[in-house]
């Protein structure tokens, strides 16, 4: 006979993902087995939180120190939200803390153009001319990096046939803007997997590849 689910308060999925974390996966799985989807919904939320340093790390490899917490806050709201209009599917928690990652990193990439952005309005509206002689309304290596990324509708496509290792690798390396390097860094101490830098500038490589013939393709 099937046990019935038990919903946990807060502080009881607390303490069980302090004492085993996979557990506190596995609750989450009962719950929404159970068809207790606001209690699932509610376990994942908890879930975002206890990773607030995880996020804080992602954040921070592309935001100045100053701006660190800020950029936190709003990355760890933007993953509650997604967490409301569509929980995601966890196997297991390596999976879940990629998803949470990926977010970070989406929502930070987002900041960051936004600002850059403002920053090239407030230039033309001041007629201002950086130090360094270019005018303005020339595009910034950066805003180039974005650019190459190509059609967005192709980039998710192809994005979505990778296996969860690769996404994050791309996600990192191309929105989150970090070099091959410091990929390599974040997988080693976040996860536990084993890249090289050439690893990773293949990856990036054959996926800019497979994007380039999927727009000739349309």
């Amino acid at each position: 006979m099937t046990k019935p689910f038990l919903p946990l308060t807060n502080e009881a999925f607390r303490d069980l993902f302090e004492r085993d974390p996979q557990k506190a996966v596995a609750y989450i799985h009962s719950a929404l087995q159970a068809g207790e989807s606001e209690a699932g919904r509610q376990a994942t939320q908890m879930l975002v939180y206890l990773h607030k340093d995880l996020i804080r790390y992602v954040v921070s490899a592309k935001t100045p120190k100053d701006l660190v917490d800020e950029v936190a806050d709003g990355a760890i709201t933007e993953a509650v939200n997604a967490v409301l209009k569509n929980p995601p599917e966890l196997a297991n928690l390596k999976q879940f803390r990629g998803w949470l990652s990926q977010i970070a990193a989406r929502y930070t990439a987002g900041v960051t153009r936004d600002g850059r952005e403002q920053s090239r309005r407030d230039s033309e509206t001041l007629d201002y001319e950086p130090a360094d002689g270019r005018k303005s309304h020339e595009p910034s290596a950066e805003d180039e990096r974005y650019d190459a990324i190509g059609d967005r509708e192709i980039f998710e496509a192809q994005l979505e046939l990778l296996s969860e290792e690769h996404r994050a690798i791309i996600l990192l390396r191309l929105i989150g803007d970090n070099s091959s390097k410091r990929v390599v860094e974040i997988l080693s101490s976040q996860y536990g997997w084993d890249y090289s830098a050439n690893n990773v500038d293949q990856i990036t490589r054959r996926f800019r590849g497979e994007c380039d013939k999927a727009a000739e393709e349309q």
